[in-house]
């Protein structure tokens, strides 16, 4: 009976409708864990897209919360203006006591105080007592405002004149009924301790966020760390990037509020347009993710655990099934010692496996007649390369298989060196090898031909240009071998990259000429909406003078050494060009307009200071440089070298030796000189 059973089950295992079961459950098992980790990716992006929106949400209505306090202390300001009568402004004491009277506003700011027309501070309070230090402050920025615009202001962060500490002005104008601004309304708030912003540092200490409000350049208003008020955004940890992408957005104010993950930390920001700041939120990711990462790792665990039995079920399974199989492949394996018989103990029996052991054998006999075959070919192969006078290789699976006599030569190697070695050691770094191998790889796989020029290596190190030439053996089969013909092209190499260099560049001083500059130009202008850069235009001031006195050999020498000065000032990245007679051009990719400004009066200077001694004279020649920043408004280099010589031709109107950065009224201005 216990007989029976077990050829029962040897039968049910051997059989494929067995076979398909095992696979089956593997497929399932496989299918299982491939949906959970479908579910899992799409569960932990909407929970990240939930808590970047709940960050959001949660900064905006901060920042509502803070633009109402705005307008609550600039209402409490509009309020007092609008009780003060012109005969109160001309008797200090009774402004003074008209302003104690109002003790609401001592109490929303650190001090308040009210100035004349003329910037004299006729009254502060501070804490509800008179201050008897009143400066002028006609040259605040935010006097100057209120007067000009006749509008409430909420002024810059500044040092106080008076307590010397960081503070921000309130101010609002006290207008009459026929508009003039007779006096105006002030309140200070320090920055260090004012309870304006006191709700930021309520959050300190909870974990490891932190909320900050910045103005529009970024300095820092408000913070949960008194050390960091007036500092800059930049150097604040986890926002740097954050804030450089505000900074390219334009610097807008945007009331809704937006959060995003980057570089390790969670930014959530939201506009106070009252002020035009904006309110910032910092948390670490780790923090902000801490929850999604939990239920991601318990996935993972749980995971891992199915993934261990799935594992385990299909090991048993697949021993089970594979036994006859691992016996073919020992036996396939021992073929490689080649004392080893063709004939010997190969797998024997029934179905498939054993059909495959007797396909095996004879494929491996078939095997053995044509390898004697193919080397009495190569022999006689081998004879007729060595009788070519070109370069002839065959290779097959990265390796030399044949090679000619010439070839060795080109390489100044033995065949012994060649033969049965990797390719590899005909090239100059394995860079190189990996790139021409995918080449020939892809071209040989589509035409069946592939042709390239390269540098190649000698035996001793160096180097030579070869026209490589790679053929498919007939059957288009890589494996079959591919065949070389290597050819030393050096001098015709050499050859061309002179003619290409001459076309380019300008012979006297060898910088970019003119053919090549607008080229460089066009590509960069095609790109300015994505990548703006800017451009330079110099014209030199007083060459003339210098061909007429000295002569064309001075004025040459001249052209040369000035063009050493551009380049020995510019970065590797940035163009040089020479556009013709005493005429360059500078081309700055990824440069703002501040900087550029500073190395073209940079390379004025240098222009300016050079001198060239001639034949016991000295000459000096100056520079007009227009400088244009190119953005999405240049639709090619023609439009942008048009540009550039509208402001040098500006620069030498206004006097010569001088930057002119263009601006569109240029290009108006000449239009209206062509009507």
């Amino acid at each position: 009976m216990v007989l029976k059973f077990r050829q029962l089950l040897r039968r049910v295992a051997s059989s494929v409708k067995f076979k398909i079961v095992a696979a089956g459950v593997v497929t399932a098992v496989g299918a299982t864990a491939v949906t959970t980790l479908f579910i899992l990716s799409i569960t932990q992006s909407r929970s990240r897209q939930q808590l970047l929106l709940q960050s959001a949400n949660d900064v905006e209505r901060t920042a509502s919360l803070l633009s109402s306090k705005l307008e609550l202390l600039q209402t409490a300001l509009q309020g007092v203006a609008s009780q003060v009568r012109p005969e109160m402004l001309r008797d200090r004491p009774a402004l003074t006591q008209f302003l104690i009277d109002k003790p609401s506003a001592g109490l929303l700011f650190d001090s308040v105080f009210i100035m004349g027309p003329n910037g004299d501070l006729l009254v502060r309070l501070e804490k509800g007592v008179p201050g008897s230090n009143l400066p002028n402050l006609a040259d605040r920025e935010y006097f100057q405002r209120v007067m000009r615009e006749k509008l409430p202001v909420v002024s810059r962060p500044l040092v106080s004149a008076i307590s010397h500490a960081a503070v921000l002005i309130f101010a609002v104008p006290v207008r009459q009924v026929d508009g003039q601004v007779t006096a105006v309304v002030g309140g200070a708030l320090r920055l260090d301790k004012t309870g304006l912003l006191s709700f930021l540092r309520d959050s300190s200490g909870r974990d490891n966020s932190r909320d900050l409000v910045i103005d529009k350049s970024g300095q820092i208003l408000a913070h949960a760390d008194p050390q960091r008020i007036l500092r800059h955004a930049r150097e604040e940890t986890g926002l740097s990037a954050e804030f450089e992408r505000w900074v390219l957005d334009g610097s807008t104010i945007h009331v809704e509020g937006t959060a995003s993950v980057g570089h390790g930390y969670l930014v959530a920001l939201a506009g106070v347009p009252a002020a035009e700041w904006m309110l910032v939120h910092v948390t670490p990711e780790t923090d902000a993710m801490q929850s999604l990462a939990a239920a991601r790792d318990t996935a993972w665990r749980v995971g891992a655990l199915v993934g261990l039995a799935a594992a385990l079920l299909a090991g048993l399974l697949a021993w089970f099934i594979t036994r006859p199989i691992s016996r073919l492949h020992a036996r396939a394996m021992s073929l490689l010692d080649d004392e080893a018989p063709l004939r010997g103990d190969w797998p024997r029996g029934g179905g498939e496996i054993g059909a495959l052991s007797r396909a095996f054998q004879h494929v491996v006999e078939q095997r053995a007649l044509r390898g004697r075959e193919t080397h009495r070919l190569l022999m006689q192969l081998q004879a007729v390369l060595d009788a070519a006078h070109a370069g002839i290789a065959l290779t097959r699976e990265g390796r030399f298989e044949l090679v000619s006599r010439h070839f060795c030569e080109l390489f100044g190697r033995d065949k012994a060196e060649l033969l049965g070695h990797d390719t590899r050691q005909v090239f100059t770094s394995e860079l190189q090898h990996q790139q021409l191998s995918q080449q020939s790889r892809d071209a040989l796989g589509e035409t069946g031909v592939f042709e390239a020029e390269s540098q190649l290596a000698r035996r001793d190190g160096s180097t030579f240009w070869g026209h490589i030439r790679g053929s498919l053996l007939p059957d288009s089969d890589r494996r079959a071998g591919i065949i070389w013909i290597v050819e030393d092209v050096t001098e015709a190499h050499e050859r061309n990259a002179r003619l290409s260099w001459s076309a380019t560049h300008d012979a006297m001083t060898r910088l970019a000429n003119r053919v090549q500059f607008e080229k460089v130009l066009d590509e960069a202008t095609l790109g300015a909406a994505e990548q703006p850069f800017c451009a330079l235009f110099i014209d030199l001031d007083r060459f003339k003078a210098v061909n007429d006195s000295a002569g064309h050999a001075a004025g040459d020498a001249l052209l040369r050494d000035i063009a050493a000065q551009l380049q020995d000032r510019v970065r590797p990245s940035d163009t040089v060009a020479r556009l013709g007679g005493d005429e360059f051009a500078v081309l700055l990719p990824h440069c703002p307009v501040k900087r550029a400004v500073d190395l073209a009066d940079t390379l004025r200077v240098a222009i300016n200071g050079y001198r060239l001694a001639w034949e016991g004279r000295s000459f000096s020649v100056g520079a007009s440089i227009g400088l244009v920043h190119v953005g999405a408004g240049f639709a090619n280099a023609t439009e942008v070298l048009r540009a550039a010589d509208m402001a040098c031709y500006a620069a030498k109107r206004d006097g010569r030796n001088q930057v002119v950065v263009y601006t569109t009224a240029m290009t108006a201005t000449r239009n209206l000189v062509g009507v």
